[in-house]
């Protein structure tokens, strides 16, 4: 069990997309095949970036609004969070090291507890990709029927503004245009999903250590209850079960440290990630929600992929935030599930480690460095509220 095995998803989407994040620790490389093919799916982008500038400024406003801002706004965050991750990648290398350290010796506590923390994150994170990727695919693909009806064509044609040529211009232009489009809008979205199935899978890494000592802990002193009874007429404990839970004990508070650590690391690498998250997030259901105004005026096919890419971007949103709940309750729960068991009955140096444990559940794990934007349950309903908000804003002043 290592980094890259527990999760087959994140390795094939990193692949696919191009994005070629780290899975292994050290200086290894992915084959040379990938590497080209990560090149080339960059400069699609980066033409994709370089023809929508434009774009967005030669089309009508309500073009530019409702067609353009929100690949403009995946776009910002795609290159950002990649170029961020890419950057510290030092960083990630020990990250992952630390971590295949961890799980390279896993019992089968550790085994199971990684498996049902990463398990029921799978089929949400299949959701929408497949659900966000349909929608964008039928969106991307509407132009195409205008091959039937139009002659000349025009930016305003395009389904995403776009300058390839000047206007009016043929059939081939806006033929190769929007394949372009279509190639360019497709990878973009998996790009996105690759990168938040990255960052969700180190969080919920992290979490599993974290229910590991709670797990472990209560195990401990479960198990050694029975043994290390109390002797009446010595009126002293049971020396030898005493000194292996004393023993268990010491090594999951070297565990914990080593935990501390891990999430430290996952901090300086995600925090700026994250909050970036939070604001990009209040922007893109803006636009979200400003697509969806339109959906009664347009056809089926768009009101289909439109409402398929809101799906698919609440479920992301949603997990993004859950998962980072998640290790902040794991981080401050750690020995809630001990705390009911029979640990008063075990010597004084065990109680202290315990009562020093307990303290310890104050150190939070929060992962953004900045309270307004810190993602967490709550501040799921506050994103969207807030993009509400401004879209509202927005199609007023648009009237």
């Amino acid at each position: 069990m290592d980094f890259q095995n527990v999760n087959p998803l994140n390795v094939r989407l990193n692949v696919l997309s191009g994005n070629l994040l780290p899975l292994k620790p050290g200086d290894s490389r992915f084959p040379t095949t990938w590497r080209v093919y990560s090149v080339l799916v960059w400069l699609i982008e980066i033409v994709l970036t370089i023809v929508l500038i434009p774009g967005l400024i030669l089309v009508s406003r309500e073009k530019a609004m409702n067609d353009g801002t929100i690949l403009c706004v995946v776009t910002v965050d795609v290159f950002f969070m990649t170029a961020r991750i890419h950057s510290r990648r030092q960083l990630v290398n020990r990250l992952i090291r630390k971590l295949n350290d961890t799980l390279r010796f896993a019992d089968e506590t550790m085994k199971n507890v990684v498996t049902t923390t990463l398990q029921p994150m799978e089929n949400p994170l299949k959701f929408y990709w497949l659900s966000g990727w349909l929608g964008v695919f039928v969106w991307a693909c509407l132009p195409f029927l205008l091959i039937f009806k139009e002659v000349s064509f025009s930016y305003e044609n395009y389904r995403t503004p776009a300058v390839f040529s000047k206007q009016p211009f043929s059939f081939e232009v806006f033929l190769l245009g929007s394949i372009l489009l279509l190639i360019g809008n497709m990878y973009i979205f998996v790009k996105k999903v690759s990168l938040d199935v990255y960052m969700i899978h180190l969080v919920l890494l992290i979490t599993a250590q974290y229910r590991f000592i709670s797990t472990k802990l209560a195990t401990i002193f479960r198990d050694g209850n029975p043994l290390s009874y109390f002797d009446e007429s010595r009126q002293k404990y049971c020396s030898g079960i005493d000194r292996w839970v004393e023993k268990e004990m010491i090594a999951l508070c070297r565990h914990h440290n080593t935990v501390v650590r891990l999430s430290s690391m996952l901090k300086k690498l995600l925090s700026l990630n994250f909050s970036m998250i939070y604001v990009i997030s209040v922007l893109r259901f803006c636009f979200i929600g400003i697509k969806l105004s339109i959906v009664p005026s347009t056809n089926l096919p768009e009101a289909l992929s439109i409402v398929m890419f809101a799906c698919g971007s609440i479920v992301q949103l949603y997990l993004l935030c859950s998962c980072v709940q998640q290790l902040i309750d794991a981080s401050q729960q750690m020995t809630n599930i001990a705390f009911h068991e029979k640990w008063y009955q075990f010597r004084p140096s065990v109680q202290r480690t315990f009562m020093l444990m307990i303290i310890s559940n104050n150190l939070e794990c929060k992962l953004s460095t900045c309270k307004k934007f810190n993602l967490s349950l709550p501040s799921f309903m506050t994103i969207l509220n807030q993009s509400y908000s401004i879209a509202l804003l927005l199609l007023r002043v648009h009237e």
